[in-house]
């Protein structure tokens, strides 16, 4: 845990300038705004333990608090199978006190004001949620110090929701994996057995999802992190859909860490071509593999042309030519994790053969028709992945139902308009930034992600914390 509470300080030390300022600027003036609310009264029993004060609840606390929980806490669906989103999250904040927990109460509190501040466009508020996120930062901080810790759930979920924080309301560049090491040794320290309970898998599968995303982006290698992930994953019940989606998702993982690494090799000790030709093929063959995966009535969903959605009533918002219904958002943030995964691969690939074409020796001209061909090929897997990513918004954002039909305001449930389009801004951001996309699919991603931020209520005003 030492590497994480290292991260864990340097983070903290750039907020504290402005949680110097919130401080004396907004610190309560009269003792009925310091009283403390019943969900936070256990805490003061091991208040001596931490560096810092617990948080004091008035009612703009509870509106922070009640304002996350509306956006982002999504309960199972009985009638379609469909898992929650953070659904354990209310009951492990509300219980009772121990080490640590607090930590999650102030890194709740931080989510709560940030999305205020974005409402409100306030930024008291905003200084209010650097504040409890410093605050959650120290907390947590000083739980690690502890040789005996036990990161249990509580501990985890501080960790997630601080990491949901930080993707949403803080810039890149100061938070680009600055939780992904202490993520993953939580994950390590807990065991094979965390995957054995339905709390402690659900809680896996949103760490391990981030951790993987970020590594496939970020070009991150997996040794040091988690390893062993794999591993537990095999040796669970394939039978058991979600079981049989984290083994397909290990997978997608694995191949576009092959192709990262293909990728190296040809920067650093260049392959011969036919080498990196070779490689390249059996690469493509394994990406082949992945397209017979998503097969069965549980992966199905049905393309409409706009023209048949735009009939039921008046739309705000362009719809992509050709739209895809999924039973829920779930199957579609499922079914978008594959494809950008792809997307990913393919770009590596298309790098491999850029530096292969590049080279033009002479030897090369027995086969760089083959390899001109194959970077066609990826090219257009890319855009047709990108096209697919962007049929997936209308449903994702809250515009139509699953059955195709166009969603009245007052019908729109909060949370999964929020929870959707949170699961779109990982393939969101990657489709905006393709050099390989479309202008037009570039365009609409943009489009896209400017209602992404609206309805996860991404900071437009933290300052210069914004996140973009």
């Amino acid at each position: 845990m030492l590497a994480f509470r290292s991260e864990n300080e340097k983070t903290a030390k750039k907020f504290g300038a402005s949680r110097a300022s919130v401080d004396t600027s907004t610190a309560p003036t009269d003792n009925t705004s310091i009283s403390t609310s019943p969900m936070f009264a256990d805490d003061m029993v091991e208040a001596e333990r931490y560096t810092a004060p617990l948080p004091m609840v008035t009612p703009q606390d509870e509106q922070a608090v009640s304002s996350f929980f509306d956006r982002f806490i999504g309960c199972p669906c009985n009638d379609r199978s469909t898992p929650g989103f953070l659904d354990c999250l209310p009951g492990l904040f509300k219980e009772v006190n121990r080490e640590g927990r607090s930590a999650l109460r102030w890194a709740v509190l931080a989510a709560g004001y940030a999305g205020l501040s974005s409402d409100q466009e306030d930024k008291r508020t905003s200084q209010l949620a650097l504040y409890c996120y410093g605050h959650a930062l120290s907390v947590l901080g000083t739980c690690l110090a502890d040789p005996k810790l036990d990161p249990d759930d509580h501990i985890l979920m501080t960790v997630v929701i601080l990491d949901l924080f930080e993707t949403l309301h803080l810039p890149n560049a100061i938070i680009k994996g600055s939780h992904a090491g202490g993520m993953a040794h939580m994950l390590r320290l807990r065991g094979p057995a965390q995957l054995q309970e339905p709390r402690g898998w659900s809680l896996f599968r949103l760490s391990h999802h981030r951790l993987q995303k970020q590594q496939m982006t970020f070009r991150q290698s997996p040794q040091g992190l988690l390893p062993d992930s794999q591993r537990w994953i095999e040796i669970l019940d394939a039978n058991l859909p979600s079981v049989q989606t984290e083994k397909e998702n290990a997978q997608i993982h694995s191949v576009c860490e092959r192709a990262r690494t293909l990728l190296d090799l040809v920067d650093s000790v260049g392959l011969h071509p036919e080498e990196i030709l070779r490689c390249v093929k059996e690469l493509r063959e394994c990406d082949n593999a992945t397209t017979l995966w998503r097969r069965g009535p549980n992966w199905a969903f049905q393309v409409k042309h706009r023209s048949e959605i735009v009939q039921h009533g008046p739309i705000t918002h362009v719809l992509p030519e050709y739209i895809q219904l999924h039973p829920d958002i779930w199957t579609a943030y499922e079914w978008n994790y594959h494809r950008t995964g792809r997307i990913i691969l393919h770009r590596h690939l298309l790098e491999c053969l850029a530096r292969l074409l590049g080279t033009q020796p002479a030897h090369l001209d027995n086969f760089s028709e083959e390899a001109e061909c194959i970077r066609r090929t990826s090219l257009a897997i890319i855009r047709n992945l990108a096209g697919e990513v962007l049929s997936t918004v209308p449903q994702s954002v809250g515009d139509i139902g699953h059955d195709g039909k166009l969603l009245a305001d007052s019908t729109r449930t909060t949370a999964w308009r929020a929870i959707g389009s949170y699961f779109l801004l990982w393939p969101i951001k990657i489709v905006k930034s393709l050099n390989q996309a479309t202008l037009e699919q570039r365009e609409a991603a943009e489009e896209a992600f400017e209602r992404i931020r609206k309805y996860t209520g991404m900071s437009t005003y933290l300052g210069e914390l914004s996140c973009i």
